[in-house]
This record gives C-alpha cells, sequence and structure tokens, in this order.
C-alpha cells in the first residue's frame, strides 16, 4: 500500500552530496530536477528552487502550496534530537522528546494542518534529513543520559511515514530502536506507507499511531491524504485502516 508520491523538485544540501540517504531517495526519484543549496538556510534553499525563487512575493498560500512540491536533503543538524519544553503552564501539552528526521515533513493538505502557520512561506519547502548515523549518535547520547525510559516523538513536526517511500528512515531506525534497553520511537502517521515495514523486528520498541477523523470530514479537509472510508470502523474496507490492520509493532494506537 506503498504511495507513488514524488516531489516535482529536490534541492540537496552540498554537505550530503553523497550521503547513503541521499542516494537513495535520488534512486526513487529519476526523472525529478536536482539543484543543490551550500546550506540550510531557508533564503538560501528557495533561491536554489526554479518553483520557489519565483514565488518571491506572491500570496503565502500560493507558496505554502508550491512548498508541498519541493523536497530539500537536509545533512543531521543539532536540532534533530531535542526536548520540547514550554514555559506557559496553561497549557496541556506536556514536555518530550523529539526525534525530527524530517520537518514540515508531508505533502499532504490538510486544511486545519499547524505546519501551515508553523512553517508558512518562510520555510515551506518540504525537508528530510541525511546522516543516519550522526542522528543515532544524538539519540544515543540522550538514552545515556539516563536510565529511564526514553520515548521520541517523530510525528509533531512530519507525518512519520509519508516519506518511507523515499527516505526509508522508518526501515533504519525500528530496528534500531528494537536493540535500545530505554529508546522507543513514537510514530504519528495519516500514511499508508507500511509495506516495508511489516517484517522488521521492533522488539515492543516502536508505537505507530493513526491519525483518523469522520470519513466525510477526511474527505473534505485531509486533501490528499489516503481514505479513512472503509475496514474495521467504516466499512467496507479503506486503504488508512487497512493499515492499522496490518501493522503488529509493539503498539497501535488509534487516535480521532
Amino acid at each position: 500500500m506503498n504511495t507513488t508520491w514524488k516531489p516535482s523538485e529536490i534541492i540537496i544540501n552540498e554537505a550530503v552530496r553523497n550521503d547513503p540517504v541521499t542516494k537513495h531517495i535520488l534512486s526513487q526519484c529519476a526523472g525529478i530536477p536536482v539543484r543543490y543549496a551550500s546550506d540550510s538556510n531557508s533564503a538560501t534553499v528557495k533561491k536554489a528552487s526554479e518553483i520557489l525563487a519565483p514565488l518571491k512575493g506572491a500570496s503565502k498560500l500560493s507558496q505554502v502550496q508550491a512548498g508541498k512540491s519541493v523536497l530539500y536533503i537536509s545533512p543531521a543538524l543539532t536540532g534533530a534530537v531535542d526536548k520540547f519544553t514550554i514555559e506557559d503552564k496553561r497549557m496541556m501539552c506536556p514536555e518530550f522528546d523529539r526525534f525530527k528526521y524530517a520537518f514540515n515533513g508531508c505533502y499532504y493538505h490538510c486544511d486545519w494542518c499547524f505546519l501551515k502557520a508553523t512553517y508558512g512561506a518562510r520555510q515551506n519547502f518540504i525537508t528530510v534529513r541525511a546522516e543516519y548515523d550522526k542522528m543515532k549518535a544524538m539519540l544515543l547520547k540522550r538514552l545515556n543520559s539516563t536510565s529511564e525510559p526514553v520515548m521520541f516523538d517523530t510525528g509533531e513536526m512530519a507525518d512519520s511515514l509519508a516519506l518511507e517511500h523515499l527516505t526509508g528512515a522508518a526501515r533504519e531506525f525500528i530496528p534500531w530502536f528494537a536493540e535500545q534497553k530505554n529508546g522507543y520511537m513514537y510514530m504519528l502517521t495519516k500514511s499508508t506507507n507500511v509495506d516495508d515495514i511489516l517484517e522488521l523486528n521492533h522488539n515492543g520498541h516502536t508505537i505507530l499511531a493513526w491519525s483518523l477523523n469522520a470519513p466525510s470530514v477526511s474527505q473534505a479537509f485531509e486533501i490528499g491524504a489516503p481514505p479513512v472510508k472503509g475496514h474495521g470502523y467504516f466499512p467496507p474496507p479503506g486503504p488508512r485502516l487497512f493499515s492499522t490492520s496490518s501493522f503488529s509493532g509493539g503498539a497501535l494506537l488509534v487516535v480521532g
């Protein structure tokens, strides 16, 4: 049930031109125009893009929509692994650890997506990080700092599986987390990109959570996301719910 979505343009940071992740993505995107950027500054990336550069000064909506077609491959910068904290105690969201192997990392056009407001026209392109070994070192540093269990959220700034058919991130990190005594990975998704992870050894250290809405709501407002209508709650079978029944991970959470 893997998706066939491809970007219309790929921008590669010069530092990861020859990284295995970059090479894998390019192997899945034959014929897609490729440009290069010297750094990860948003202005630099957009200037390198033949899709985004001409839109300077255009409406925010048109820039956000265009950014959904541009994929930027970034180095594993320091912020790939961090901890979300907020001083305002009125907020119900707790502090949590984040593993951001992608950010603004979703090509769906869901009307209510907070990423549109978070990144807006300033950083409107989809970003995925290469240098998986460097990110593993960052994760280990955090895990070695405590004997307590640590769960890393991968789905705050991205759909955790939407780009899996291009990046192979889940295939890389699910088995890795399976070997970590106190490390767990939480993946939040609307995607059906599960074909390549069904047989992976997870050792109960990966949690997949599918975001679901009523079929009529999803059809109207979750533009580009796999249909909800079908299997289980909404017969007859539909792609997104079929994926939830296919995955045999350590835990399965279906949220509204």
